[in-house]
Order: structure tokens, then C-alpha cells, then sequence
């Protein structure tokens, strides 16, 4: 972060905490204050706290940085909420960040700017997470059906409000209790003075839970049959976490008046078949062209058009009906990392050198149930090039978030470093420490073409080229 724009940060963090204190106060006194925004509590808390884990989103407040708390507060709604809106493939379909946003509380607008910025890219480091509105944390494979997103039934007026369908009893939906969201470190006045190291040990325990709940929820048979209706549809961008927001809205706007949404709603139960309905909809021409109003779109706005039903080499769906081999062939690591908490490393490494029969009869619980969690990672050599490529301090812990960064949510909370290392050998021949050596090469090199250190921890988090 520049000087101008740490600057800009400390007046809005200022602002904030200001606020923060003054409704703490008012709170304690039992001060009955209007009901505006700006006398909201909880709204300064999560979107204070959305701006200090990614100030970058907000760039209209870091250019105003001297705005009236009434002004703060809306500009902060308002840019998380209409984020949130743009990936809605689905009318009223909630959108779930992979890390809360209300993690740590307010830690992170309390904590010094210097401090705190450590914090954040050492728990990238560990865990591959970017907490905070940018796409990495909060895009379109974060829709759910809000009775796995809180377990309750659909807004009113939308396709899920219409289907009946109950929650199981035992789905393990995102907010479920036991939820750690460590929403209390921020009150603790030690914490917020304390290390970066510090503050990540506390921090760490509900990052992690966090991924893997995504990732269980991610996972489960009713998320995935409903999202096989768009992907099947020829829509295979909407489980895509790469997927620009334009994009995702022309899907809603080509979409929306056809037969997608309230099959998508259906296909929750899974008593429920989705196919026959898709199947009518595609031979209809009825997807064909949804799919051509989208690429018009697409087109005017100098983008490439949908990679279409066949972007991640195997579909979610039909993969689990695949054979071992056949599902491993076509989509190494969708079909092998997806599965990464129950598989052995060597057979990330065989299916990455080639032999994906060994890879199959490896992959304990079967390649298509790999492929079932997976969301959205291609082959397995760009992705490890990329990982090869990127810019981070330390050789081990560096390439550990650089993969957790391309492999599926169930993968980067607990995958482990042996995992990783599997796939880095398998795809390069080289192992960890030698591809962490190469790493830190690279960042010595873009060090002396005159990269500064903000520039490679955003290379490293986004793929940054300078223009």
C-alpha cells in the first residue's frame, strides 16, 4: 500500500472506529438512538471490517477519505451489497463469502494499518484465503440456496419460496451452529497492540473451519444437482470463481424468464430429477439461444464468449458416473485434489505424470466423487505453472498458498503441505523446495524491474502484470 493510500485508510479507519466507540457507548448507556445507518452497530462492524480486510474494493471512499459518517457508512453498503448482487445467477439467491466478513470482528479496523496488513498476507500465506469483498473471496460459486446458506426457507417472491422443500436435518449448511467466526478478538485491546503472528494463531482456528464448511456445503448432492442445471444448460461459467460479474448478469438476464431458475430451485430435493427438464429445454433451442443473447453481450462489452457446458474438461455431475480412469484423464485435478482430505499424494502424482489408471485405483474414494466437489480447476499444468510463477517470501509457505489459491475450497483448509507437494511434483518434477527456490528467484527479478513490495503481494494474491 502507497503512502497516499495508507493515508486515505487511516481517515476512513478513523471514521469507523470513531463510530464503532460511539455506539459501543450509546449501546451500554441504553441510549435509544434513530434508526439510520449511521446509529447501526452491527453495519459499521461488518462493513468496517469488509474495508480493513480489502480497502481496495472501495475506491470511491479511499479517493473521499473526509466523507460524513452518513455518507461512509451508505457508500460502504452499498458497494458490498451491489457486489453481491452482480454474481446472482438466480433471482434472490444469497450470496455466501468463503470468509466472512465479519471474521476477527473488529481487529482489523483497530489493528494498525502496518501491522494488519502482515496479518493478512501471512494468513494468505497459510491458507490461500483473501478475506474481504475482492472476487477471490466473494464470487459466483458462493450462491446457495439460502436453505443451505442458513438452512431456512427462500426469500419471499423468488423460485425457492415456491418449491416446499425442507432442510434435512443433518446437511451441514453454512451457518450452522458451532460457527467461528472469532467475532470477538476485535474487543480484546492485547490483541489489537499484539504481533501479526499473534493475531493470525487467533485467527487461524475460524479461517479454517470457515473453508472447510464451504467446502462440505460446496459438496453435498443437492448443491451440486442444482448447480448441474445451468452447467449442463451449456452455462458452466456459474461455478467458475474466475467468472467476471458481467458475465454472471447476462446469464441471469438470458436466463431468467426460461424454464433454469425454478428447475434450479427444485433440483434442492433430491427426490427430484432436473435432467428431463434441461434436456427440454436445450432441444427447444431454448438454451442455444439464451446462450447466444449472452455472447451478443459479451461481445459488446470486448470479451470472449461462454466456454459453454464443457469449460472444465468433465461436468460436476456426470463425472460421479464416469469411470475412475476416463474422470481422472479428462480433469486431473478436479478429480483428484477435489477428493483431497480422503486420497493419497501419490496419486495426485501418478494421474499428474500420466498414469491416471493407477491415479483411479489410488483415489480411495473414486475419481468421480473427486470431480463431484470440484469447482472449476482446469488442467493441471497451467495451474502449477502459475503457482511456479508466483511471488511470495518464503519457499514452502509461499507455494502452500499459492496452490490452495487454484485448487477447489476443500482443498486449501486442510489439504496439507504433503498434498501440496504432491502436486507440485508431479506436475513439474520438481519438489516444493526447489520450485519454492524458483519462486523466490522470480521475485528478485521483478524486484530489480522495479516492483515494489505492494506490487508482489497483489501479484501474488491476483496475477498482477504491471501495464
Amino acid at each position: 500500500m502507497d503512502k497516499e493510500t495508507k493515508r486515505a485508510y487511516q481517515l476512513v479507519q478513523n471514521t469507523i472506529v470513531e463510530n464503532l466507540d460511539r455506539l459501543m457507548v450509546a449501546q451500554k448507556a441504553k441510549q435509544k438512538l434513530s434508526s439510520a445507518d449511521v446509529n447501526d452497530l452491527k453495519k459499521w462492524r461488518r462493513f468496517g471490517a469488509a474495508f480493513a480486510w480489502d480497502p481496495s474494493v472501495f475506491q470511491d471512499v479511499l479517493e473521499k477519505p473526509y466523507m460524513e459518517p452518513e455518507e461512509l457508512i451508505r457508500k460502504l453498503r452499498n458497494t458490498e451489497e451491489g457486489l453481491m448482487r452482480k454474481f446472482q445467477y438466480v433471482d434472490k439467491i444469497p450470496l455466501h463469502h468463503i470468509i466472512a466478513d465479519r471474521t476477527g470482528g473488529d481487529l482489523g479496523i483497530r489493528t494498525p494499518i502496518n501491522i494488519w496488513e502482515d496479518t493478512k498476507k501471512r494468513i494468505f500465506d497459510l491458507t490461500g484465503a483473501t478475506p474481504g469483498d475482492n472476487q477471490a473471496n466473494l464470487n459466483a460459486i458462493g450462491a446457495f440456496d439460502e436453505l443451505w446458506h442458513q438452512g431456512r426457507q427462500g426469500a419471499k417472491g423468488s423460485v425457492f419460496a415456491e418449491t416446499g422443500i425442507i432442510r434435512p436435518e443433518d446437511f451441514p449448511y453454512l451457518h450452522r451452529a458451532g460457527q467461528n467466526l472469532a467475532d470477538k478478538l476485535g474487543l480484546d485491546p492485547k490483541l489489537v497492540q499484539a504481533s501479526s503472528e499473534e493475531q493470525v494463531k487467533a485467527l487461524l482456528p475460524s479461517i479454517l473451519q470457515q473453508q472447510k464448511r464451504f467446502a462440505e456445503t460446496t459438496a453435498t448432492p443437492q448443491v451440486q444437482q442444482q448447480r448441474s442445471v445451468f452447467t449442463q444448460a451449456g452455462f458452466g461459467e456459474i461455478v467458475d470463481p474466475t467468472t467476471r460479474p458481467e458475465t454472471i448478469q447476462l446469464i441471469k438476464q438470458a436466463t431468467g424468464k426460461g424454464p433454469l431458475p425454478k428447475l434450479f430451485a427444485q433440483a434442492g430435493s433430491i427426490k427430484f430429477n432436473p435432467q428431463p427438464g434441461v434436456e427440454q429445454f436445450m432441444a427447444s433451442g431454448g438454451a442455444a439461444l439464451a446462450r447466444e443473447q449472452v455472447n451478443i453481450g459479451l461481445s459488446k462489452m470486448g470479451l470472449p464468449p461462454l466456454k459453454g457446458a464443457q469449460m472444465f474438461g468433465v461436468d460436476p455431475i456426470s463425472a460421479a458416473v464416469a469411470s475412475g480412469v476416463e474422470a481422472v484423464r479428462k480433469n486431473v485435478l478436479g478429480s483428484i485434489v477435489g477428493a483431497a482430505s480422503m486420497i493419497e499424494p501419490e496419486a495426485i502424482k501418478s494421474a499428474l505424470q500420466g498414469d491416471y489408471r493407477q491415479a483411479a485405483e489410488q483415489t480411495a474414494i473414486g475419481a468421480g466423487a473427486g470431480a463431484l466437489v470440484e469447482q472449476g480447476v482446469k488442467m493441471a499444468t497451467p495451474v502449477v505453472s502459475k503457482v511456479a510463477s508466483k511471488v511470495l517470501p518464503k519457499a514452502a509457505l509461499s507455494t502452500v498458498g499459492a496452490v490452495a489459491r487454484f485448487v477447489p475450497p476443500i482443498a486449501v483448509g486442510y489439504a496439507g503441505y504433503e498434498m501440496l507437494g504432491a502436486i507440485v511434483e508431479g506436475a513439474t518434477g520438481k519438489n516444493l523446495q526447489e520450485t519454492g527456490v524458483a519462486a523466490e528467484e522470480k521475485k528478485e527479478q521483478l524486484r530489480e524491474e522495479g516492483y515494489s513490495d505492494y506490487e508482489l503481494r497483489r501479484r501474488a494474491r491476483t496475477g498482477y502484470r504491471r501495464p
